[in-house]
This record gives structure tokens, C-alpha cells and sequence, in this order.
């Protein structure tokens, strides 16, 4: 099923401002995890960003590129940048979810030793969203064999 241009521009667009979105909470959380450790108000407001801002990005930008993915030429297993951000996206997600988000909650409860890893979340976050706009640029490593 090919996309309308309309529509394929409208869900591009969404997925641009998403993955950015998510991409740029995540580098104002690592700014804001490396000088939270004599701060820890500022985990409570990495906390908020992680719940109500990180995390429907992250949802936002993973739907928006299924949608991108299908409706356009590039499908979503057909080419081999595709099927790696699919599959880093998922599991930032998961890890958004299930590692990111309980230790942001850690953190703002003032549990011992949460900041350092909110921080190391943070590095790990940055650095897939920054790998996946580069793949995102570049498309490189040709069709996989499904394609």
C-alpha cells in the first residue's frame, strides 16, 4: 500500500518531529543527569520529562516510522537501515520503559547510586537516537533478502 503524498508527508513530518523531540529531551536529560548529583530537584524534573514527554515521543516516533515504513518504497524488513532502526527503536523503547523510566523514578526518590545510572541511560539513549538520524541520512547497506 502506497501513501497518498499528502499523507506520506504529514506522517513524515510527525516522524521528524518526534524522533527529534525524543532525541532532544534525552540530550537535556543528560545535561541535566551530569549536574544533578548536588541537585536532586532536577531528577524529579528529569522524571516528569521521562513520563509525560520521552516516552510518547519515543511511542509517537515508532508508530509515525511503522507507518512511513509500509506506506513508502523503503517497506519496513525490504532495505537494512530500516530493519535496524526498527529494531533499536523497540528496544530504546523497551529499555525507555522498563530501565530509563524506573530508575528517573529512583533517582527522584533519592535512592542511592540512581543517578549514575540515569546518566549512563541517558549516554545509551543519545547514542542510538544519534545513530538512527544518521541511518536516517545516509540509508546505507543496501536491501536485506527479504527485499
Amino acid at each position: 500500500m502506497r501513501l497518498a503524498p499528502v499523507r506520506r508527508k504529514t506522517l513524515l513530518l510527525l516522524h521528524v518531529v518526534s524522533s527529534v523531540g525524543w532525541l532532544g529531551v534525552t540530550a537535556g536529560n543528560l545535561v541535566l543527569a551530569l549536574v544533578a548529583f548536588d541537585r536532586p530537584v532536577l531528577y524529579q524534573a528529569m522524571e516528569l520529562l521521562g513520563d509525560y514527554v520521552v516516552l510518547p515521543m519515543g511511542l509517537l516516533s515508532l508508530v509515525t516510522g511503522v507507518l512511513v515504513a509500509v506506506g513508502t518504497k523503503w517497506g519496513l524488513i525490504r532495505y537494512r537501515w530500516v530493519l535496524v532502526k526498527l529494531i533499536t527503536t523497540v528496544v530504546a523503547l523497551v529499555a525507555t520503559v522498563f530501565a530509563l523510566r524506573s530508575g528517573l523514578h529512583a533517582a527522584a526518590a533519592g535512592e542511592s547510586g540512581a543517578g549514575a545510572d540515569v546518566l549512563v541511560a541517558s549516554c545509551v539513549s543519545l547514542t542510538i537516537y544519534t545513530v538512527n538520524t544518521v541511518l536516517s541520512v545516509f540509508k546505507p547497506w543496501g536491501r536485506t533478502r527479504w527485499g
